[in-house]
């Protein structure tokens, strides 16, 4: 569940571009990368550079995919495990959304995407239901991405990542919770439902187990269950983790959920960059619009 994986890239002139979406073909069958409304999405999978962590930081991924990224490379990344297209479907939208003014730019924050086997044929869209697992026959992955930035430049700064196990293939709870701590170290705080946290200041450096209060403002950056986030400047890199008790057996797993996000540079962007960046973006476009209008006189 938490080795690294290989990543995939679009190979597109435009890396930030979403790749080309069409309709299956009369006689072809779902396969390989989906939209949640039954486009197929056409991928190519290849090799992407993850930019490597800094010496004497936090262990800051998720099988591999980082805090950071392009979005357009994080979906490619779920996409593609081991480097190869899975079948998956992906649902753009659904996610949380922020009260503020954009300029009516037009921003892709929020992209999940499920891995796994399609079924035979594309069923009916259930509008009550958007949940990209339920397209699926099996589920071997579900991500979710926040993003942020100006379009076309969107990074990612949340993770969250769903690894259920199927019946008669549920590993223990031991070894699920043994691999997180080898992973990311001992928790700096377990939570009441059993939830792990590793908590970090903006400095990179673990909370120190004394400041209790601390430790449990930053402990509410990212929920485990839904997509729910708070951002704050005195609060660095937070993942939380779960390991959900099978329904017929305590001693096993029925999944592994993992989240991440890092507080402060996500503050930083969303207080003190994005306002900079909206407006010269749009002064921008105003002036190219001025300009050919001017051209037309």
């Amino acid at each position: 569940m938490l080795g690294t994986l290989c990543a995939c890239n679009n190979a597109s002139s435009d890396p930030a571009a979403p790749p080309p979406e069409r309709d299956l073909a009369a006689d072809e069958g779902p396969n390989g990368a989906m939209t949640y409304y039954g486009k197929k999405i056409e991928v190519d999978c290849g090799d992407v550079a993850i930019p490597p962590r800094p010496d004497g930081r936090p262990v800051d991924d998720l099988r591999g995919l980082r805090l950071g990224v392009a979005l357009e490379t994080a979906i490619r990344f779920a996409q593609c495990p081991k480097g190869d297209e899975a079948d998956s479907v992906m649902l753009e939208g659904d996610g949380p959304t922020l009260r503020r003014d954009q300029a009516g730019l037009k921003i892709r924050n929020f992209v999940r995407i499920a891995t796994g086997t399609h079924k035979p044929r594309w069923g009916a869209t259930d509008v009550l239901n958007f949940d990209p697992r339920t397209k699926l026959e099996t589920v071997d992955a579900q991500w979710s991405l926040y993003a942020d930035g100006m379009p076309g430049q969107e990074k990612v700064y949340a993770l969250w990542l769903i690894q259920p196990f199927a019946q008669g293939e549920q590993p223990t709870i031991a070894s699920q919770v043994a691999a997180l701590e080898g992973k990311y170290g001992k928790p700096s705080l377990t939570g009441d439902r059993g939830e792990m946290f590793w908590l970090y200041g903006p400095d990179g450096k673990p909370l120190p187990e004394f400041d209790r209060e601390k430790l449990r403002q930053c402990s509410n950056g990212i929920a485990i269950y839904g997509t729910q986030m708070n951002w704050r400047p005195d609060c660095g890199l937070t993942i939380v983790a779960q390991v959900d008790v099978a329904y017929d057996n305590p001693q096993l797993a029925q999944s592994v959920q993992v989240a991440m996000i890092d507080a402060a540079a996500y503050y930083d962007y969303e207080v003190n960059r994005f306002p900079a960046e909206r407006d010269a973006l749009r002064a921008g476009q105003a002036g190219q619009a001025g300009a050919n209008k001017g051209a037309e006189l």
